[in-house]
């Protein structure tokens, strides 16, 4: 004690404990019960708190000096704080302007640059490096060597294995464009890093996200996933069990769909077409349109894709563009979107409607023969939940009249008929980009397919108000033009269809087995999904038929788990179409769907795990039913 300096200025209580050969600099404040060691140095103004112990050796509010050559500018900094009950081994360096929680910890020779701020009980392990600027929150751990580059930001319950190193900087030499552009990682809660990883300049690990040992992080880490790898990549989830804070389980526990899951997923490919699209500025029938159009013709098998505003105007203007106007009749289904029947109306023309075959779900076209009169002039079919409709009766009807058929595959992009993909089958097709289809955009979006050339110019031409040429108009036309947007944003999600198609026909698989396994089906309780002879189902919807199904959707509700009715009433009896003059008994088996069909969630992120609770709670529903 007697070989310690201690400035007339610094206030330092009289139960503190100081080793042989320290400093204590003007202005500094040393609250009772602080231990000091040997070899200490604590700058001006430093304030430490109650009960806090400082090994041997230590710097502690040390100002920064920058080299000669550095072009950073030197800031005045507040006095450094360290809060109460802290620990610091011995050799520990802490600069001006930082701001130390409570009952922090830091190993031998660790090393925290100025401006920093640490929360409460915050451990800083052994030769651990926390550059300048740098934001930690309570309870988080960064381990023995581990390197935090500055301007990174930590939130709580942080854990960074040891030799963990980040990154900050994008340009190489001392230029103000790189000290401008300087982005460190951010670490959200809950988040934990292995030892020995990399991570790139300002990529976000998400909540509860986990990056296995060794990984050289490039892009952001999802919320509650495992990476590993150089690239680091999405392995799987991290089990509910090692989460830190499990989601609270709400009513919506397994949602009918999740879009936040996918979007996840495609973070960076996504905001990376958007940026694109930005910095181009062509945001109408723009390159990706283009692409787009060309993209889906393919996928369909068919010549011509025309995008349009949305698959309600896919259909209208394919209508109008097949010849359908004011006093025709267009039969089609009653079991379906209202989309479809509306359409035919918006031209003038009257629906015509045709009861469905009850196992598919579908329009039976053996009642479409006797519904043709002089006034027809297409048939409509909906290849509804993602199953294609029995084509080949329906075009042989429609040849032997002289009908247009147009296909309504607004769920159904990607499915087959007889190894042929729907769209390109009848003389059009249409798909509508709904955010929740299985391809799906941002907003609303649609698109014809066609091989017949003429229909696909009077659908180009009606999308732009019927103009040809921009300025002259040669028919009645309206505004429905896809923009580049959500083009672009097709695009990123295009590449991904086929794996999605995959992944909801193992979703379904899993569905029926299990079903399958638990009896309903033998007790004549639950009717699973039929994919008829010749089809690829794309399963846009999972839907069974289920006795007392409005109790049995109550009791999933009650349990967390979403599901939808894939439509509670006909649309012959809705009250627009009442001067159609239909009745209830019209068509027998789609008002029978309306009381049975129940959709349950379906989406390609959806997890086996999920899949299972559903339908443990269907079973458990029909138990307690008795």
């Amino acid at each position: 004690m007697e070989t310690t300096v201690i400035h007339p200025g610094a206030k330092v209580s009289p139960d503190c404990r100081l080793g042989h050969y320290c400093v204590i600099e003007d202005g500094v404040v040393i609250e009772p019960g602080v231990e000091i060691g040997n070899h200490v140095v604590i700058h001006s103004g430093t304030q430490v708190g109650a009960g806090t112990k400082i090994g041997d050796c230590c710097i502690l509010g040390r100002a920064p000096t920058p080299a000669a050559t550095s072009t950073v500018r030197k800031r005045d900094l507040p006095p450094l704080r360290i809060g109460k009950n802290c620990i610091l081994g011995s050799h520990v360096v802490i600069y001006r302007g930082t701001e130390v929680g409570d009952s922090c910890f830091f190993g031998d020779y660790a090393s925290v640059r100025e401006n920093c701020r640490l929360g409460s009980s915050v451990l800083v392990g052994q030769k651990a490096t926390i550059e300048n600027d740098v934001e930690i929150g309570d309870y988080t751990k960064i381990q023995t060597g581990a390197y935090i580059t500055a301007y990174s930001k930590l939130e709580d319950h942080v854990f960074v294995a040891p030799m963990v190193t980040t990154t900050n900087d994008n340009y190489m030499g001392r230029t103000e464009k790189r000290f401008a552009s300087r982005r460190g990682p951010v670490f959200r809660r809950g988040c934990r890093v292995g030892g020995r990883s990399l991570l790139l300049p300002g990529v976000t690990v998400g909540q509860e996200g986990f990056v296995a040992a060794g990984s050289v992080v490039t892009r952001d880490v999802p919320a509650c996933k495992l990476v590993m790898g150089s690239p680091a990549r999405v392995v799987r989830e991290v089990p509910r069990e090692e989460l830190l804070f499990p989601p609270v389980q709400t009513i919506s526990q397994i949602p009918s769909f999740d879009l936040k899951r996918q979007n996840a997923l495609l973070k960076e490919e996504l905001l990376q077409a958007l940026t694109q699209v930005v910095e181009k500025g062509q945001f109408i029938l723009g390159e990706n349109v283009k692409a787009l159009e060309e993209e889906v013709a393919e996928l369909c098998g068919a010549r011509y894709g025309i995008g349009v505003a949305s698959g309600s105007d896919a259909l209208y203007l394919a209508l109008l563009a097949c010849g359908v106007g004011p006093g025709d009749e267009v039969i089609t289904t009653p079991f379906t979107f209202f989309a479809t029947a509306g359409s035919i109306a918006r031209t003038g023309a009257v629906p015509v409607f045709v009861d469905i075959d009850p196992e598919t779900y579908n329009i039976d076209p053996e009642q479409v023969a006797v519904k043709i009169t002089p006034r027809t002039k297409a048939i409509l079919p909906v290849h509804l939940y993602g199953q294609a409709a029995d084509l080949d009766p329906l075009l042989e009807i429609a040849r032997a009249h002289g009908l247009k058929v147009i296909e309504d595959a607004a769920q159904a992009i990607g499915a087959k008929y007889k190894g042929r993909p729907v769209g390109g089958i009848g003389d059009a097709g249409c798909f509508s980009f709904f955010p929740t289809k299985n391809l799906g955009c941002f907003g609303d979006g649609g698109m014809v397919v066609t091989n017949d050339p003429g229909i696909a110019e009077r659908v180009h031409m009606l999308r732009v108000h019927g103009s040809r040429k921009k300025y002259y108009h040669e028919m009645l036309g309206c505004n429905s033009r896809l923009d580049e947007v959500q083009a672009a944003v097709l695009r990123v999600k295009l590449k991904h269809l086929p794996h999605w198609t995959q992944r909801r026909r193992e979703i379904a698989l899993l569905y029926n087995n299990l079903f399958e396994a638990s009896g309903l089906i033998e007790k004549g309780l639950v009717r699973i999904p039929c994919e008829a002879s010749g089809n690829l189902h794309v399963y846009h919807q999972y839907t069974i038929a289920a006795k007392d199904r409005d109790l049995l959707q109550r009791h999933l509700k009650e349990k967390g788990i979403g599901s939808t009715v894939y439509y509670p009433l006909p649309l012959h009896l809705q009250e627009v179409f009442r001067d159609l003059g239909y009745e209830e008994g019209d068509f027998p088996n789609a008002e029978r769907a309306t009381g049975e069909v129940l959709s349950l969630p379906m989406f390609p992120e959806l997890r086996d795990e999920e899949v299972r609770q559903v339908v443990e709670a269907v079973v458990e529903f029909y138990e307690k039913l008795g």
